[in-house]
């Protein structure tokens, strides 16, 4: 009841409260002017409750060319304007025409109070000191000149801080803020250095203030004012308030551009770094196996050796059809030559064509035999090596997703030590802790930005890795999908894990499932049993070759022309045409014992295949069973981690809650930090590792499921179900 009579008496009491018209300046028409426009609003109600009266944003006027007067004089024309708040970059110097009857609030300055400030001008600023920002500079490797750009302090006052700054070994220009200047500072190649309000001007600035808790703090004390003045309170127009909070961005995209980059030590000053806002194109993992399915290099070689064993096929297999030939002789005599006796011939040309035809040969057929079972062994290489290439690009895309949760993790934590870091600077400066706890705070600071620096090198490493598999230009990167977006590709995990445990029946069924379908889908003992089928044709071969002749058939046609001393053809003793043929019948009866041993050493060849190839299937069938031991390990592990890591948060924000408070040490703050940390990154692990346990499996079973139709999928799980029911 009490409530609702104070609500009740707020409503009367507004009724009755006059209402002001405020006019706002602001940069331009963006949606930094809608954030500063809400805030605003927000502190003008906040500070004017329980007065007589009521603020409310009446007019608004937007700058072109930064022309403040303009917006001054425009609002002067109104008369129900009462109160103007000038949310630009304006030095006081830049200001004037300013009318008795309203008040003036310009809440963004920087440097001293200056001069002759009327009683109705409400001036927020602060002073700087930019030692303590700019010092980080002097460790950047090449950096002899900073530019730094404020906008809102008028000429004099920027003439004293650049007279006030000192960074051994590097030149500071302070300048007016501006796009052309920071233009400027990028073709110089000079990092610049950014305090300003104006969201816009900072993709141009190397680095720079950020001002956004700045910001609500000068609208709070500027709508403060306003109340004060309106309520006739004695408080002076002036505020100086405290230096910006050392709160530092960097540019990633700027300092491409001029080429220096922060090293460790400039990092730990920073709070932020804006890479470009540039979107990466989305890669699925489909999208990328698909694409390395048709671009691998290695893939695309083995395909390649396809194409030679089908052709070395067709080479065997036409030593089977009939060979013709031309062949053609020419020899000339030097009638001065001893040898030379009269009447023969000086020259002569002895051309024929010659006919062949295999008519049985059991070591052709054996070799066409031989390379038909190459053929389909390099079929199989083909199929092997493109469940081993999708193996690799979904490993390395989920090893990616795991780095980047591992990242998040990390800049989490990094985050965390800031601030606590800064509770411990405060409380030492008031005495409330000890300059160890700093020390100690910094040191980790340190590491866990260590630690993100190494994690974005793996990301990098993993990505250069990526790249190489889809045939892709190294330097590319990509936005990936999530572990959610993931889960449903994957048929195994799901139907494996979830419902079975270590040694259960229904595990050893799944088991026997998995061992059996290994073991048949295997294209690596399909070559083997290839291997193994060409030998026993070869020893075959070699048995037949005692008593198997091989046959074939010949046929000449020759064709003479001699020349004798008396002219052409001048003798006729010698004839023109004629034409032979004949049957060829060869079988080897004795070879020096080379047939014997040859076969003796097939049969040696064969017994170690068949070794081979019972040591292959055991060791796939034990690789089977360990990969499915970890799926099931997996499953455990992702559930208990999650529980761990969800109390270590929960513990977490006890502690930091009570060191902040000062009831805790710094030691229990960093024991329940560094527990939180690791059990969230054993989690993020084991998630991931559960994906890369089925991968593998999957990689060993034969089948992927980022390949399968959605028939497939149900056949496959049918035959599942079947098994887990007998």
């Amino acid at each position: 009841m009490g409530k609702l009579l104070f609500l009740l008496f707020i409503f009367n009491f507004s009724l009755f409260a006059k209402t002001l018209d405020v006019g706002v300046i602001l940069e331009n028409h963006s949606q930094c002017s809608e954030t500063a426009l809400e805030i605003l609003k927000d502190e003008l109600n906040k500070n004017f409750a329980g007065t007589n009266f009521s603020p409310k944003i009446t007019e608004k006027f937007y700058l072109t060319n930064h022309n403040i007067q303009d917006g001054i004089n425009k609002l002067n024309k109104n008369p129900k304007i009462d109160g103007v708040f000038i949310l630009t970059c304006a030095p006081l110097e830049n200001i004037s025409n300013l009318q008795q009857n309203k008040f003036y609030s310009v809440p963004l300055g920087f440097g001293d109070k200056g001069k002759n400030i009327p009683k109705n001008l409400n001036y927020i600023y602060s002073n700087l000191d930019l030692n303590d920002y700019l010092m980080p500079f002097k460790e950047l490797n090449g950096v002899t000149e900073v530019d730094v750009l404020i906008s809102n302090m008028n000429s004099s006052n920027l003439n004293k801080l650049a007279q006030h700054t000192n960074i051994p070994g590097v030149k500071i220009n302070v300048l007016r803020a501006s796009k052309e200047n920071l233009i400027n500072a990028i073709d110089k190649k000079v990092p610049s250095f950014l305090i300003d309000f104006n969201e816009e001007l900072k993709p141009y600035a190397y680095s720079g203030l950020n001002l956004n808790k700045e910001f609500r703090k000068r609208l709070r004390a500027a709508s403060l004012n306003y109340m004060f003045f309106k309520t006739k309170k004695d408080m002076s127009t002036i505020v100086e308030v405290n230096a910006p909070i050392k709160d530092i961005y960097l540019n990633s995209e700027v300092a491409t551009k001029i080429d220096i980059y922060p090293n460790l030590i400039f990092l730990q000053d920073l709070s932020q770094v804006n890479n470009p806002e540039m979107a990466n194109p989305k890669l699925t993992l489909k999208n990328a196996v698909n694409r390395a399915l048709n671009s691998n290099l290695d893939l695309l070689q083995v395909r390649q050796n396809i194409m030679t064993s089908y052709y070395n096929v067709k080479v065997t297999n036409s030593k089977r059809l009939p060979q013709l030939s031309a062949n053609a002789d020419y020899s000339a005599l030097d009638d001065r030559s001893p040898n030379f006796k009269q009447g023969y011939p000086t020259n002569s040309v002895a051309s024929y064509l010659q006919l062949s035809q295999v008519i049985f040969s059991d070591q052709i057929n054996a070799s066409v035999y031989i390379d038909k079972l190459s053929l389909d062994s390099n079929r199989k290489a083909f199929e092997q090596q493109k469940l081993a290439t999708i193996y690799y690009v979904a490993s390395t895309y989920v090893n990616i997703l795991q780095l980047k949760a591992q990242l998040a993790i990390q800049a989490s934590n990094y985050d965390l030590l800031r601030e606590t870091l800064n509770v411990a600077k405060i409380n030492y400066n008031v005495g409330a802790g000890g300059l160890q706890d700093v020390y100690r705070l910094q040191s980790n600071v340190a590491g866990a930005l260590s630690d993100i620096s190494s994690v974005k090198g793996e990301i990098r490493s993993q990505e250069i890795y990526l790249n190489n598999l889809l045939n892709y230009p190294e330097g590319n990167t990509y936005t990936y999908e999530t572990l959610d977006e993931l889960a449903p590709y994957f048929l195994l995990s799901e139907n494996l894990g979830k419902n079975f445990t270590f040694g259960s029946e229904k595990s050893k069924k799944i088991e026997k499932f998995l061992v059996s379908g290994a073991l048949t889908n295997s294209n690596s003992l399909k070559q083997l049993d290839n291997t193994i089928k060409s030998k026993e044709r070869e020893l075959v071969s070699n048995e037949r070759e005692r008593y198997i002749p091989t046959v074939t058939a010949s046929g000449n046609y020759y064709k003479n022309n001699m020349i004798t001393p008396w002219g052409k053809n001048s003798n006729g003793d010698f004839p023109d045409e004629y034409w032979q043929a004949g049957i060829n019948v060869s079988l080897p009866l004795i070879s020096g014992g080379e047939i014997y041993y040859n076969g003796q050493a097939i049969k040696s060849e064969l017994k170690a295949l068949e070794f081979n190839k019972l040591s292959s299937q055991n060791q796939l069938a034990q690789e089977v069973l360990q990969t499915y031991t970890n799926l099931l390990t997996n499953f455990v592990q992702s559930y208990t981690t999650k529980i761990s890591s969800d109390v270590a948060k929960k513990n977490l924000d006890i502690v930091t809650n009570l060191y902040t408070e000062g009831t805790t040490t710094l030691t229990d703050f960093l024991s329940a930090q560094n527990n939180t940390l690791s059990q969230e990154l054993n989690h993020v692990i084991e998630n991931f590792n559960l994906i890369n346990s089925t991968l593998k499996l999957e990689y060993l079973y034969g089948k992927s499921s980022l390949t399968m139709e959605p028939s497939e999928r149900k056949v496959l799980l049918l035959k599942l179900q079947q098994e887990l029911d007998n």
